[in-house]
């Protein structure tokens, strides 16, 4: 009777440490995901004269594809990136302007639908051969890690136009809210790039986007400085 006794207890002691190690697995990854969850937050803070407000990157991973939600104010920007950082579709949602409107590339063309400013829009446009980086804010950091400049084309957001712009990295490092930064010049291709250019800065140590300086308006309009919560 002893040993079966001493049997049964070694038996009950076994699942006991298989459970506990289970239970060790399972809140080890658990903690992994809850890092990595934080881990892919952002805030930046936005300034223009007088306004100021708050943005939110959330970003996560699925099947390769990264998935890019923005958030400022009332409007929330949902951006899907191939493994290349190209853009693969855009969504913009704002319900104080009745938009909400996906843009989607594929074969060479976007394809627009939804609604833009309380008016229903549906609407076909051929890209125009350069690679679609909507959000330059967030490729081209890793993108210029190794080269000096790449055309790109987006679309404007007020008014839906398909451009063709140019990011350049500047040779000369700078320092932008008190960290080391590279310079990455954002205009116009064209007789338009005499009109209109923007910068933006990125960490020298990981290439995240670290802050913005640029005009989005007409004359008269304040400078919009955007920078990187610590």
């Amino acid at each position: 009777m002893r040993k079966i006794y001493l049997s049964v207890n070694a038996y009950h002691l076994d699942v006991y440490c298989k459970i506990l190690r289970y239970w060790g697995l399972y809140l080890f990854v658990i903690c992994c995901f809850t890092c990595e969850i934080q881990a892919q937050q952002r805030t930046f803070e936005s300034v223009c004269g007088k306004e100021k407000s708050v943005i939110i990157w959330d970003k996560k991973k699925r099947n390769n594809i990264i998935i890019l939600n923005t958030t400022q104010n009332s409007e929330v920007h949902h951006y899907r990136f191939s493994p290349s950082l190209t853009t693969l579709s855009w969504q913009v949602v704002n319900p104080t302007k009745y938009t909400d409107l996906t843009i989607t590339l594929y074969n060479s063309n976007y394809y627009l639908n939804g609604t833009f400013n309380n008016q229903p829009y549906s609407k076909i446009v051929k890209s125009k051969g350069h690679p679609w980086h909507q959000n330059i804010a967030y490729s081209a950091g890793e993108l210029l890690a190794n080269k000096k400049s790449f055309k790109y084309e987006c679309f404007r957001p007020d008014n839906l136009e398909l451009y063709i712009m140019q990011a350049e990295r500047e040779s000369i490092p700078a320092s932008f809210n008190a960290q080391d930064t590279y310079e990455v010049k954002v205009r116009l291709t064209g007789v338009l790039s005499h009109f209109w250019s923007c910068l933006y800065y990125f960490s020298t140590e990981n290439h995240q986007f670290i802050g913005y300086k640029g005009v989005n308006g007409g004359p008269g309009t304040p400078e919009t400085i955007i920078k990187s919560s610590r």
